[in-house]
Order: C-alpha cells, then sequence, then structure tokens
C-alpha cells in the first residue's frame, strides 16, 4: 500500500519537476510565469494537469510563407503607400509571416444581411476552388444554408475545402458534414487534439475567419456561421458585426493562409501554383496581411497595434468586443493620447462572454486618466474587430485586444491604407458612439466597491488566459 502510495507521489513530484522545467523555458510574460510557477508549486495537484492542458501557447509547425514586399508590383523597388505610411506597412511586413500587397474592391459587409448572401452568391459562382475557414460552424439554419451551398458547388466539380475549429465549434458533430464529404468536398478540424501525432492543444485556437473563392476574391474579418450571428438568438441578442471582400493580389496571400492551416491539419499541401495568380485586378491599395498565432515568434499583431499607435496623429477609435491586453497595449494607447491624439474605444456591454467586460472595466479607469475616452455600447453584442487610424488607415480581422488573440489564437487581419474605405467606416460606426455611453472618470471611481472587486478579481487571470 505504501510503495503505491510512494510511486503515485513520485510520478506527481516528477510530472511537477517536468511541468515547470518547460514553463521556465517559455517565453511566456513574466507575470504569467510567475503565476503559473505558484500553481505547479503550491497546488500541484490541480496546476499540473491546468498546465498540461491550457499552460501551452506555443507550437511549431510550419510557418506561413512571406512573400517579399512589393512582389505584385511592376517595379518590386518601388514603395507601397503614400509616403508617411509607407514605412509603416514596410515595418510591419518585415514581421514573421505577413505579406505587404495590394488589394482593390474593397466591400465593407457591416452585418449577415450583406455578408451572407454575398458569399454564397460568390460560392454558387465558383468555377474552380472554395476554400472556407471559419472558428463557429453551427448545426443551425445558417449553418445549413452555407453546407448546402458547399454541397451544391462540390457537386458541380468545383473543389471544395471547410477548415473549422474544433472547440469553437464545440457542439456541431462531424456527422453533421457527411453531405459535403458524399458530394465530393473535403472537411477537416482544425487544432484538433491529436495525442498519436505529438498535439495537445486542448489551449490553442484557430480563430482566423477567411474565405477564398477561385483565387479571386476572399473575405475576411469577424464573422462565423450560426443564427446567433444573424441576431436570432434569444439569449444572446441583437448582434453587430464586421466582414469584409477584397480582390486583387491580396487574394493570393489569403490563399496561402489557408493552404498552411489546411496542411497543418491534414498533412496535405495544397501547391501555390494550383490556387494563385488567377486575380487580374488593377490593384492599387496597399495592404499589409498581419498573420499571427503561437507558432510564430515575433506577436504580430501586438507589434502592429503598437506601431499603428505611436504612428496616429490626429485620432485612434478602436472597436473591439473582448478587451483584456497586455500592459504594453494599455501604454500605447496612453501614450498616444497624451501626446494629443484623440483616442476612443467602444466596447459593447452584451457579450456572449459576460466575465470580458469585467476584465476590460478593470483597465478603464488607468485609460481614461490619460485621456483616452471610454464608451460602452448597450444596444447589442457589436463582434467586429476594427482599428482607424486618422483619415487613410485601418485595420480588419478575426483579432480582438485580449490575451488570447494577441498570445494564444491563430488570427489574420489587414492593415490597409484606402480613405474611402475610412470614411465608409466613420459613416458606419459613429452611429455607434452617438448611441453608446461614455464611461465618466469620477463616476466611474465612485462606482460599488463589489463591482470594483469583480473587476480586480477578473483581472488576475489576464495573465494565465
Amino acid at each position: 500500500m505504501w510503495t503505491i502510495i510512494f510511486f503515485l507521489w513520485f510520478l506527481s513530484q516528477l510530472a511537477g519537476f517536468g511541468a515547470l522545467i518547460h514553463l521556465l523555458l517559455s517565453r511566456k510574460r513574466t507575470t504569467s510565469l510567475v503565476l503559473w510557477a505558484l500553481w505547479l508549486l503550491i497546488f500541484p495537484a490541480l496546476g499540473i494537469p491546468l498546465y498540461l492542458t491550457i499552460g501551452s501557447d506555443r507550437i511549431r509547425r510550419r510557418s506561413i510563407p512571406s512573400h517579399p514586399p512589393g512582389e505584385h508590383l511592376e517595379d518590386p523597388n518601388a514603395p507601397l503607400g503614400s509616403p508617411e505610411i509607407a514605412p509603416l506597412l514596410q515595418n510591419v511586413s518585415h514581421l514573421s509571416g505577413n505579406t505587404l500587397t495590394r488589394a482593390s474592391g474593397l466591400k465593407l459587409l457591416p452585418d449577415t444581411t450583406t455578408y451572407y448572401p454575398h458569399l454564397l452568391e460568390s460560392i454558387d459562382k465558383a468555377e474552380k476552388f472554395v476554400h472556407i475557414q471559419t472558428y463557429v460552424f453551427r448545426m443551425d439554419s445558417a449553418g445549413d444554408r452555407l453546407l448546402e451551398a458547399l454541397c451544391r458547388a462540390a457537386k458541380r466539380g468545383v473543389e471544395v475545402r471547410l477548415l473549422v475549429d474544433e472547440i469553437g465549434s464545440a457542439s456541431t458533430r462531424t456527422r453533421y458534414f457527411k453531405p459535403l464529404i458524399q458530394a465530393g468536398g473535403q472537411f477537416s478540424w482544425c487544432m484538433t487534439v491529436q495525442p498519436f501525432r505529438n498535439r495537445y492543444f486542448l489551449n490553442l485556437r484557430n480563430h482566423r475567419k477567411i474565405q477564398v473563392i477561385d483565387g479571386k476574391i476572399a473575405y475576411v474579418g469577424g464573422m462565423n456561421f450560426g443564427v446567433e450571428y444573424e441576431g436570432k438568438d434569444s439569449e444572446v441578442g441583437p448582434w453587430r458585426d464586421m466582414q469584409m471582400s477584397v480582390r486583387g493580389p491580396v487574394v493570393d496571400a489569403l490563399q496561402t493562409v489557408f493552404a498552411t492551416d489546411w496542411s497543418f491539419a491534414t498533412e496535405e499541401w495544397l501547391a501555390d501554383r494550383h490556387y494563385t495568380g488567377f486575380s487580374n485586378d488593377d490593384a492599387n491599395i496597399p495592404v499589409t496581411v498581419v498573420n499571427s498565432g503561437p507558432d510564430e515568434p515575433d506577436r504580430s499583431f501586438l507589434k502592429t497595434f503598437i506601431f499603428t499607435c505611436n504612428h496616429a496623429k490626429e485620432r485612434l477609435d478602436v472597436f473591439t468586443p473582448y478587451f483584456g491586453p497586455e500592459e504594453s497595449v494599455i501604454l500605447a494607447m496612453q501614450l498616444a493620447a497624451r501626446r494629443g491624439v484623440r483616442v476612443r474605444m467602444l466596447i459593447p456591454t452584451p457579450n456572449e462572454h459576460q466575465y470580458m467586460v469585467d476584465i476590460g472595466r478593470a483597465h478603464y479607469e488607468q485609460l481614461m486618466e490619460d485621456g483616452v475616452e471610454v464608451y460602452e455600447y448597450h444596444e447589442a453584442v457589436h463582434h467586429g474587430k476594427v482599428y482607424i487610424i486618422d483619415d487613410n488607415l485601418f485595420v480588419l480581422g478575426s483579432t480582438n485586444l485580449d490575451a488570447r488573440s494577441l498570445r494564444i489564437n491563430f488570427e489574420t487581419t489587414l492593415l490597409i491604407e484606402d480613405r474611402d474605405t475610412v470614411a465608409q467606416l466613420d459613416k458606419h460606426y459613429e452611429v455607434f458612439f452617438e448611441r453608446a455611453e461614455r464611461i465618466e472618470l469620477e463616476k466611474f471611481r465612485n462606482q460599488p466597491l463589489t463591482d470594483k472587486l469583480k473587476q480586480g478579481i477578473s483581472r488576475l487571470f489576464v495573465p494565465i488566459l
């Protein structure tokens, strides 16, 4: 009996020691490292299984190929972007996995009444291939419509590939996609836990939302597929979001992102020559495709956001449903405000993850003390991830300003210089600011003690999310 107890104790100590060594060799931030070390040393029975399941935020895999800046230009050495923006685009493109290229035909799709029909029409017109990557794919009427369109395309002989995150779509069963496979299409889960392939990715998510059709048009943004995104889920309520369709050489860069993720999930590599080079558009809008995730060392989006904060001269508007960032993000916003930049942040209070509201509020005071304007939008969930810099630059994609998006999730976001689209975004979002509540610093300081404690406690979990 005592021998068994000693053996189990020895195994637990060995596991704890191994987890601690792995932790110390990781590239975690100091605060996160200290918190995990305390869990492992003080509560090993709970800390060890937690660390083994959700502690990892780095993996090794085939990285997304970076294309040389300006490779699609007649003069590859010519700078992309206006003289004031070109250096920023170049700096961001030099981060790992990013591509500086061009786009055309930008079209904002601010809700499912515009996005879903636009995408379904593109699928129905597809002749060569349809590649769909998403985080959430529900087994409901919204999912049914997309699945039926994919089946129709596959039956026409179009190559159809569907890549879905298994954790994000945990309620969806594999058998739901059987009609697509029977029609000749392909389906795969992404980030699946596969012990026999040495994959334990319970804490990692592929949060990208990319759709590429025939190499001619692509979609990117924050929208998934389910009735809640149509505002038809009574438990979630009204929903606002943002997606965008793009054309031009940027479609090739997005196809490369899909191909890399598809290869990781299925071990099938999609050769570029078969799926790129179909765009003949006269594209002249400079864009950097920002890819970030646990497989790249540069924390590309985090650095991109800091670059854009430092670049802002007149204003910075931040729209994110989840706000629980690293201190470097807070500092970048504070410094921009102190330079005289008007910094506004809009956070929705209806939220599918209500604890994120408290985490966000825990940072309000330090932001407002330096002049950042904080607004709360109470009418609906706003799930879009959009960042507007001055009157000619914006960021749009899947990346939130929370610890998971900045450090753990696979994300894809576009950094684009285009005055016309910024003007459209301004017109769209100014209505949100008008209908939102601006948080006043003194009133916020006088909130009930219970609210302050709830926010403080929630903030403790940010480093280990």
